[in-house]
């Protein structure tokens, strides 16, 4: 009976140090240190003087999925099988709670913001007269 119970604590033991290394490495990889790919939920597009509209990444020929290189320090997006761009960022800094990308493209100001907890993406993108807000989800690669 008792070896039976020092397994069961052993492997309970074993069970809740995995869960912290898991935890712990799972925190690590959204720092900055590991690519990530970012898929866009919803897409609010504002032009100056109209009425702003709400869709998917696809109504507004938008990508649906970016991928963030931390050692090229850029973004590129897949529009589709044929189409491509990258978007290199200046501007990084990892918070408490988030990391901040920033960067400049076409007479455009970006800014990135996602969740290091949750990996949860928000993205404007501000021009002269128009704005993208975007909303999204990144995972560590």
């Amino acid at each position: 009976m008792k070896t039976t119970l020092k397994r069961l604590n052993t492997a309970v033991l074993l069970g809740m140090m995995l869960s912290v290394s898991v935890a712990a490495n799972a925190e690590s990889k959204t720092d900055g240190s590991s690519n990530m790919i970012c898929a866009t939920f919803s897409i609010t597009a504002c032009v100056d003087g109209i009425r702003c509209a709400n869709g998917e990444a696809r109504t507004f020929d938008m990508p649906e999925f970016m991928w963030v290189d931390f050692k090229k320090k850029s973004i590129r997006a897949d529009y589709d099988s044929e189409k491509t761009a990258d978007s290199p960022f200046k501007n990084f800094q990892s918070t408490d709670n988030q990391l901040i990308i920033q960067g400049v493209e076409n007479d455009h100001g970006w800014s990135m913001a996602i969740s290091k907890e949750t990996g949860r993406m928000s993205l404007a993108v501000v021009g002269e007269e128009v704005t993208f807000t975007m909303f999204g989800a990144c995972k560590a690669l």
